[in-house]
């Protein structure tokens, strides 16, 4: 979900060597995560878009792909665009979100899977998405969230925090995860729909708990406090935990 590299202090290229190194490794979590019936997040933010050409900004390794008609995929990351392409999913660019090279009203709809959060300029990205959709494009944004949780969930988000020393699982954009509402409607966007969901992750064993740490942003955080994270994951008597997301559907409206 690697787009643009983070903004200055702890997240200065943070989360290009971050995606450098892990390659796929927010597929290999959110894939494996459900809700009731199965679905998981990708086809959560993928249903109900329009046929035609629908950019996903910010693709990663490109989980929507297989799920979208007329997908293209655009990343700055050329390790998650090669993974992208060892599973057959293309078409897809390497490009900066906020210089699309997409013509004017060109697109029929967008997505930013996870990716809206880590963009060093999201203003400047969703303006460029504002671009490139024609009027009445539709944009379809995924989002970490904060609830809904379990209380089981609270107790062991609590504990990694504890041991992390954070407050919260930290990204470079906060703000836009808190609201990502005025981003949108500065740029001509009118929220027609924001949802949260729980998603379950399984944790069986320890690759499940490595694969979970894996998959964080924790600029700053000392090797020591991480191997702690990790062993607490690990020996945990809970067989999963949940992974709340937030779905943002918005409507170009100029």
């Amino acid at each position: 979900m690697s787009v643009d590299p983070g903004p200055g202090g702890e997240w200065a290229g943070y989360v290009e060597r971050f995606h450098a190194g892990r390659p796929g490794v927010t597929e290999a979590l959110l894939a494996r995560s459900v809700e009731d019936g199965g679905r998981t997040a990708y086809d959560w933010i993928s249903e109900d878009l329009p046929d035609g050409l629908v950019i996903d900004v910010g693709c990663g390794s490109g989980p929507t792909q297989p799920m979208v008609t007329g997908w293209v995929g655009v990343d700055r990351s050329r390790r998650e665009l090669d993974v992208a392409r060892r599973h057959g999913r293309g078409p897809l660019v390497r490009a900066s979100a906020s210089a699309l090279p997409v013509r004017d009203h060109s697109v029929d709809a967008a997505m930013a899977a996870m990716s809206l959060m880590v963009i060093d300029d999201p203003s400047a990205a969703v303006a460029e998405l504002a671009r490139v959709l024609r009027p009445g494009g539709r944009l379809r944004v995924l989002l970490p969230a904060d609830r809904p949780l379990t209380t089981t969930d609270r107790a062991r988000y609590g504990l990694l925090l504890a041991v992390l020393g954070r407050r919260a699982l930290p990204f470079p954009r906060p703000e836009v995860v808190a609201a990502p509402g005025p981003l949108l409607a500065a740029a001509g966007f009118e929220v027609l729909a924001d949802e949260r969901r729980r998603f379950r992750f399984a944790v069986t064993g320890r690759d499940d708990a490595d694969l979970f740490m894996d998959s964080l942003y924790l600029p700053n955080v000392g090797a020591r406090r991480v191997g702690l994270a990790r062993a607490a994951m690990r020996s945990s008597g809970h067989r999963e935990i949940g992974i709340p997301l937030r779905r943002v559907t918005a409507r170009l409206t100029r």
